[in-house]
Order: C-alpha cells, then sequence, then structure tokens
C-alpha cells in the first residue's frame, strides 16, 4: 500500500445503503466516531433524474463516461490552507462551551443509551469553523454549531430500543436535546 505523510490531507468519503445490508456489519461505534460528519441525501427529483439518466447513458460506457467538464476547483495545497483558516478562526470561550454542552447534553438525555464522546465535542467545533468560513466569515456563531450538530452528532449516539421500537429517528432526538441547551448570546 501507499503511505502518506501525517501532514497530508486524507480524506474518507464513504456511502451507506439502506436497502442492501446482508454480507455486511455495522461499524463499532469507535470507529463511527471518527468520521466528521454523517449526511442524509435524498433522491434526486423526477426530472432531475431523468435529466441524468439522459445524460450519463448518452451514447457513453461506464468507464468510458465524458468526464471533461469537471474541473478541479481546490489542490491539495488549496485544501490544507483552507484548514488552517478555519482552524484559525475567532472562536469565543462561549462557543467552545455551548459546542460541549451539546455534546455532553446527548450524553444524559433521556431516549439515548449511547452518547456522544469528547471527538463530538472536536468534530462540532472543526465543522462550525467550516461552517462559518463557507458563509465568509471570521468568527464563529452559535447559529453555526446548532446547524451543523445534526450531520456531526447523528452517528455518534444510539438511540434507546424503547425509542428505536417506537419509530423515532435520531434527528428528532437531536432536536429535542438542540432545543435544551441554552445557546450564548450576546
Amino acid at each position: 500500500g501507499k503511505s502518506y505523510p501525517l501532514e497530508s490531507p486524507f480524506f474518507v468519503l464513504a456511502t451507506q445503503n439502506p436497502i442492501e445490508q446482508e454480507g455486511t456489519y455495522p461499524l463499532p461505534q469507535a470507529q463511527l466516531d471518527r468520521f466528521l460528519l454523517k449526511i442524509y441525501m435524498e433522491y434526486p427529483k423526477a426530472e432531475d433524474e431523468k435529466s441524468i439518466t439522459r445524460r450519463i447513458t448518452a451514447g457513453s460506457v461506464g468507464d468510458l463516461l465524458d468526464v471533461s467538464a469537471v474541473r478541479r476547483v481546490l489542490g491539495k495545497a488549496d485544501v490544507v490552507n483552507l484548514q488552517k483558516a478555519a482552524a484559525s478562526l475567532t472562536t469565543d470561550e462561549r462557543i467552545i462551551e455551548y459546542a460541549v454542552d451539546i455534546v455532553r447534553a446527548t450524553r444524559e438525555a433521556s431516549g439515548i443509551e449511547i452518547g456522544a464522546g469528547p471527538r463530538g465535542s472536536i468534530a462540532l467545533l472543526r465543522a462550525a469553523r467550516a461552517g462559518a468560513l463557507m458563509e465568509g466569515r471570521f468568527f464563529v456563531t452559535p447559529d453555526d454549531v446548532k446547524a451543523i450538530a445534526p450531520g456531526v452528532l447523528r452517528h455518534r449516539i444510539k438511540l434507546t430500543p424503547d425509542l428505536e421500537i417506537e419509530g423515532y429517528r435520531v434527528d428528532e432526538v437531536l432536536d429535542d436535546v438542540l432545543l435544551s441547551v441554552k445557546a450564548p448570546r450576546q
């Protein structure tokens, strides 16, 4: 295999198909905790799906798809510079406390069997900084933390069997947690 120096950015994108689980095993909580975000993607709208299907099947074969329209927008150095910029954003101590309070609340909330650990707090603050930077700001707000919290935490908590049987979704429980934690205001 290829080795990577520690300073190299290394990204892992994984997909999870909710239908074909046969022969696969759920990742242990400790491994799930190492993913920064879990994002849900909906199926495309009918017209978009038709357009995708039309373009992909128009005279092309799987590995010969025309990717000439795909252009590189960031290089390795750009990614590293963006990571450094996000890491250096001004973050008020109250924002850090807010992120930690949200994560700690997942450990105490009824309906959650296993709450997020300290990696969740770290990931929440890192993702909130990235979100602020994408919004063109050089500071993090409570809304940045709250907006990204479901994506950061949904794979880091486990609901109690009672709630799972009743059909509750992790995001519903996270919404309650976010409502229960008071956001800092200026």
